[in-house]
């Protein structure tokens, strides 16, 4: 296999001037006023996802309303209408839509405990599964950052797999950094002709952990027409 390189919504408002009159009178903040403006922003953001799906249905071909449809999926976490768009995205341009985004550095939350994957992943390389679990139940949580990661051999990716399939599934699974890339990659590798059982193994693993049903189906199907036998079950 060669080595593949991988890869908020901000409502602020000024502060109030602090110099005004004595007697000027401040507007209260409440609870139940955050809690409307909130909501009120909430709503923004459902309304703009859904004016920009309407827009891609229509066919609209502007790379600029797709990238900015994934930074809402990113931003509000629903990952699984980001990988569809991902999916998507590529077929229509020909690359993976973080491709199109600016090539900035994650900003990783500090608060979480940062666990780094290796640039190339063999056996023995990946990060201690039980100090990544426990890390995942504390109130900090965990992060795996791949934007390190170049690529991997056949053991690496049965590590991997196996690795993945311990991960929890539920609210305190570990936030992923920059894997979109190397699960591009790993696809378009499992699909070429000396793409290994190994490589789709993880793909498919990945699809369970990011509860995609239906890019597994769609994998399942490949998987099936490339290799004649079962594909494995959900």
């Amino acid at each position: 296999m060669k080595d593949t390189e991988i890869l908020t919504l901000d409502f602020t408002a000024p502060e109030d001037d602090a110099s005004g009159a004595e007697e000027s009178v401040k507007p209260e903040t409440s609870s139940s006023n955050i809690e409307d403006l909130l909501n009120q922003a909430n709503t923004e953001v459902e309304r703009a996802i859904r004016n920009f799906e309407l827009a891609l249905e229509s066919g609209l071909i502007d790379q600029n309303i797709w990238q900015l449809l994934a930074y809402l999926y990113m931003g509000t976490g629903q990952m699984e209408n980001f990988s569809s768009l991902d999916r998507r995205y590529e077929e229509a341009f020909g690359a993976p839509i973080l491709a199109g985004l600016p090539q900035q550095k994650m900003q990783l939350d500090s608060d979480r405990v940062v666990f780094e994957m290796p640039q190339k992943i063999v056996c023995g390389s990946l990060p201690d599964i039980a100090s990544v679990l426990e890390a995942c139940a504390s109130s900090k949580g965990a992060i795996l950052d791949f934007s390190h990661v170049h690529g991997a051999d056949t053991n690496g990716l049965m590590e991997l797999v196996e690795f993945f399939s311990q991960l929890p599934h539920d609210q305190t699974k570990p936030e992923m950094a920059a894997i979109d890339r190397f699960i591009s990659s790993l696809g378009k590798a499992a699909e070429d002709t000396a793409g290994t059982q190994e490589m789709w193994s993880m793909l498919f693993e990945y699809m369970r952990f990011c509860n995609d049903m239906d890019a597994f189906d769609e994998l399942a199907i490949k998987f099936a027409v490339r290799f004649g036998i079962s594909p494995p079950s959900w």
